[in-house]
């Protein structure tokens, strides 16, 4: 007991020697949601607006490797932040702008599908998690693998 005692006092002085500290600005933290209106939208959101959300790769041949670029557009007053892409499966490969998108810039998220091992039609689906209204937007694609017998 004296040694939680001792070690609490010593963080408290350790804690209040104006050392600096990593201060969170409550702008950072904005999350105006509450029980009675849940629906609070931050003030720190914007837009994504795509060329498209949705591609059709057609027929391609199993082990062939296909992508495509989402284009997007910052269509909102505030700059765009990408947190990651979650992904259905790992035959798909998504790389996207780590930094912030500006208002009105342009960006691009690049989307690779490896169909080794896949057969038949293939339905996709990257989830693109960012600071807009609903927290994320979903990107589809779709893909007929076609397996080619190999002659003995």
């Amino acid at each position: 007991m004296k040694s939680i005692v001792l070690s609490s006092l010593i963080l408290l002085a350790c804690a209040c020697n104006n050392q600096p500290t990593n201060k969170v600005d409550v702008d950072m933290i904005d999350n105006p949601a509450t029980a009675s209106n849940p629906t609070a939208e931050s003030k720190n959101t914007t837009e994504m607006t795509f060329e498209t959300m949705d591609h059709n790769f057609g027929d391609i041949i199993e082990g062939q490797s296909v992508e495509k670029t989402y284009y997007f557009t910052n269509t909102g007053k505030n700059p765009l932040l990408i947190d990651r892409c979650d992904v259905t499966c790992g035959c798909t490969v998504p790389s996207f702008p780590k930094t912030p998108i500006a208002p009105g810039e342009k960006g691009a998220i690049k989307v690779v599908f490896n169909s080794s091992g896949k057969s038949g039609l293939n339905n996709k689906t990257v989830t693109v998690f960012a600071n807009v209204k609903d927290g994320n937007m979903v990107l589809k694609f779709t893909a007929n693998v076609i397996v080619v017998p190999t002659k003995n």
